[in-house]
């Protein structure tokens, strides 16, 4: 008796050390792989840096750490943006190793508040520096630009000289986290991805991320008068089953066709006119809600 009595406590003792876990919190600065690339380009004759960047940076990066990971291949073309300005890369260089401390701080503390509404077990955030291909991008985006690159994982590039970068760390993280969420609670059932797909998808993650901070001013979702939002949504409603990425990007990011950040503007307005009316005002209730469901119940539903 006393056996069985030893072995039912200790099987609840394990249960409960399980569950009263506290999540796993990882800040990996992935910048040495960058730093190499500056001192090869150095002893470089073919002047060919896009190939060094590919090898020395780009593939190695990859392979280490997002080849399991949901989208690998976004996360691959994405790391693919070569940083050919060296005396800007550089200077964020310089800036992420100074401010390495506050950064995790930053973080860990963003995800401790993400996962007061949202669960995860497990977070990875990498750190890197932002391709001097995206420089108005950055400024725009204040610093910061965020990656989701799977259930667990998620890529920031940090430009310390950017004003404003500090606030919008925690935002940018709280934005991720979203996606991070939704993909290990949705993301093996996908069958399509879809233009309207993609707009509720970076809606719900502004929507969240501006119930955790919504002091911090983000551009993109206020990109559009409602004048223009509303000739975007009569240009592109009729293409909402549309599953071509490319086009996809056009709405989402701007092109000579579409306005810049149109399809962040009219996500988010989407998502917030749709979970204004809910009475589910928790994260974890509305998360998971498919894209036509929010669609069905927003300003845009009879248009």
């Amino acid at each position: 008796m006393k056996t069985l009595i030893l072995i039912i406590t200790t099987f609840i003792l394990g249960l409960l050390k399980t569950y009263s876990q506290e999540p796993s919190y990882d800040v990996v600065f992935a910048i040495s792989y960058y730093t190499q690339y500056i001192s090869e380009i150095k002893k470089d004759t073919t002047n060919n840096y896009k190939k060094l960047f590919l090898d020395i940076v780009r593939t190695p990066i990859f392979q280490r750490f997002f080849m399991q990971s949901e989208y690998a291949s976004f996360v691959y073309e994405d790391l693919a943006r070569p940083s050919l300005d060296i005396p800007h890369l550089k200077k964020t260089l310089v800036g992420i190793n100074s401010n390495k401390k506050e950064i995790e701080k930053i973080i860990k503390k963003a995800l401790n508040k993400c996962n007061q509404h949202l669960k995860s077990d497990k977070v990875t955030i990498y750190v890197i520096p932002p391709s001097s291909e995206l420089k108005t991008m950055m400024g725009t985006m204040q610093g910061i630009l965020g990656f989701t690159a799977g259930s667990k994982q998620i890529i920031i590039s940090i430009d310390t000289s950017i004003e404003g970068w500090k606030k919008m760390l925690p935002y940018a993280i709280a934005h991720e986290y979203n996606h991070m969420y939704w993909t290990k609670e949705n993301f093996a059932k996908l069958t399509q991805w879809t233009l309207l797909d993609y707009l509720v998808f970076e809606g719900r993650g502004d929507y969240f991320a501006k119930l955790l901070y919504p002091k911090v001013n983000t551009p993109w979702t206020a990109s559009l008068t409602p004048e223009e939002k509303q000739k975007l949504w009569i240009d592109i409603q009729p293409h909402l089953d549309n599953q071509d990425f490319s086009f996809q990007a056009e709405v989402m990011f701007g092109s000579q066709r579409f306005p810049a950040w149109g399809g962040y503007a009219l996500g988010y307005d989407i998502v917030q006119s749709s979970l204004s009316k809910d009475k589910s005002t928790f994260p974890n209730a509305w998360v998971n809600y498919n894209s036509q469901k929010l669609l069905n119940s927003s300003d845009y539903k009879n248009e």
